[in-house]
């Protein structure tokens, strides 16, 4: 992000308009919406700025750009056609400290003018740091007819409530709740549609009802075990960003995505929970405590792992503590990164002829550790069928080894696929056999999915990546509309 939102007020603040043109008067509306004290800097004016200094409205300065004309202005707009007075005016805003905005000249500027959405008191600000201005005003033309026409009048009624809800709602989260409950139901379309005594009449009843005697906290908890997917923020589910967005706390994994995180409420509280191979770990006993006495205490907690919940996500677990404790939860699957990772690597799990079924397992055995106790390795190696092994590179070699030693043959096609689905995304392709080294050779870490199976050898006559550029056109996934990155090369394509 390389500019801070914020919305300034102007009301009676002295400010500087150098420019007299067409462009120069759309910049004076701006700041005479916002009770701007606006002086004009230009030698001339045209018809709508002249209007607006006889009718007392702004105030003129006839002469030429000066640096001492800067004074005390809180904001400057250079607005003139000649590049050369835009960068006096700029440098002298520099050097007295004030920011400056030099229209149609992001370099010069040190503060953008968005495109704006005007509900009063709702405003909607869209910017694209001065790259693409004609994009955000076409945003805004889109936001401009999707919100309802009286949006403003709604956010006024809620103003005039918001002291008497503080009052009389001690808890936050109870007042969080009670305004979500409000603002998106009945209670809000009547005020949309002009019916606001009845919509008071139906707030101060369920404000009664929602009442909350001092020191008690009888709200109710909810916990969300939702599955991000595979990596890429656009594969996690609808439902799953909805839960993502509404809750007061995530618990999330180790390996969910910062972009994916970002989806959640800016207020949210985030804790890490995640699993590190050769690092600081979360118990799994402590997670399960952890969620039952964060929704005892009336949050609404969002579980985000990476994947989906019920595979090798340790779900169930999780669930079993929450219904044990007699508390509510919904569970939102999610992509699989087997399922991600093969998509994203033009690799079919099955294919007709090939393989007709898939088996998931994890390659790190045991509960907690990493036994061979819960490892079939003769059932794994004597189906021809595909292998979808998670949590893999740690043990791949001991893998491939026990796979080759219980029936597969070495020449097996192998793929292993590092942070699928995302941009840094990296392929290597190989056999059982020479898998283990190239994993070495090319430094594989995790995440990383394995792929063990004839299917691998199709990939080269399904892919949809350019391996010399790297760019992609996501063919295979075109009626899904999930605006993936472009994966990453083939680093490697090895006998």
């Amino acid at each position: 992000m390389r500019h801070l939102p914020l919305f300034a007020t102007l009301h009676r603040q002295p400010c500087l308009l150098v420019g007299g043109g067409d462009i120069a008067a759309r910049k004076a509306r701006q700041f005479l919406a916002a009770g701007a004290a606006v002086t004009v800097v230009a030698p001339k004016l045209g018809a709508e700025l002249l209007d607006a200094v006889a009718a007392g409205r702004l105030n003129h300065d006839r002469r030429p750009f000066a640096p001492e004309l800067i004074g005390d202005n809180l904001l400057i707009i250079a607005a003139t056609s000649n590049r050369t007075v835009n960068q006096q005016v700029a440098a002298a805003a520099a050097a007295a400290r004030r920011l400056c905005n030099v229209v149609d000249d992001p370099e010069l500027s040190s503060f953008i003018m968005p495109a704006v959405v005007d509900r009063s008191p709702l405003l909607i600000a869209i910017s694209t740091s001065g790259t693409a201005p004609v994009l955000a005003r076409l945003l805004r033309q889109r936001i401009e007819d999707w919100l309802p026409a009286r949006i403003g009048k709604l956010a006024r009624w809620t103003g005039q409530w918001r002291t008497t809800v503080k009052r009389r709602l001690n808890s936050p989260i109870a007042r969080l709740r009670f305004w979500e409950q409000i603002l998106d139901g009945p209670v809000a379309d009547a005020v949309l549609n002009g019916h606001i005594e009845h919509a008071n009449q139906v707030l101060d009843r369920k404000l009664n009802d929602s009442e909350i005697d001092p020191g008690s906290d009888p709200l109710q908890g909810e916990a969300w075990l939702v599955g991000a997917g595979p990596g890429n923020p656009g594969l996690i589910t609808r439902r799953g960003t909805e839960l993502l967005r509404r809750a007061d706390i995530v618990l999330h994994d180790r390996l969910v995505s910062a972009e994916i995180l970002a989806l959640a409420r800016r207020d949210a509280q985030f804790i890490p929970v995640g699993k590190s191979p050769h690092g600081p770990s979360t118990s799994q006993q402590d997670i399960n405590e952890l969620l039952v006495r964060l929704v005892r205490n009336g949050h609404r907690v969002c579980r985000l792992k990476g994947g989906d919940p019920f595979i090798f996500g340790r779900g169930g677990e999780e669930i079993g503590a929450l219904t044990a404790a007699g508390l509510p939860v919904e569970v939102v699957p999610g992509i699989t990164a087997a399922a991600g990772c093969a998509a994203a690597a033009s690799i079919p799990l099955t294919y007709r002829g090939v393989s007709s079924a898939v088996t998931f397992v994890t390659g790190h055995g045991g509960s907690e550790g990493t036994s061979d106790s819960e490892t079939d390795w003769p059932a794994l190696a004597a189906s021809r069928q595909t292998l979808a092994i998670y949590m893999s590179v740690a043990r791949l070699e001991h893998i491939c080894t026990q796979l080759i030693k219980h029936g597969r043959t070495a020449d097996t096609p192998v793929a292993i696929i590092e942070n699928g689905t995302r941009n840094n995304q990296r392929i290597i392709n190989g056999t059982l056999e020479t898998i283990p080294v190239h994993a070495v050779q090319y430094s594989i870490a995790s995440p990383a999915m394995l792929i063990v199976g004839d299917v691998v050898a199709l990939t080269g006559t399904l892919r949809w990546s350019d391996e010399e550029t790297g760019s992609a056109e996501p063919q295979l996934w075109a009626t899904t509309k999930t605006n993936l990155p472009h994966p990453g090369l083939n680093v490697a394509d090895q006998p």
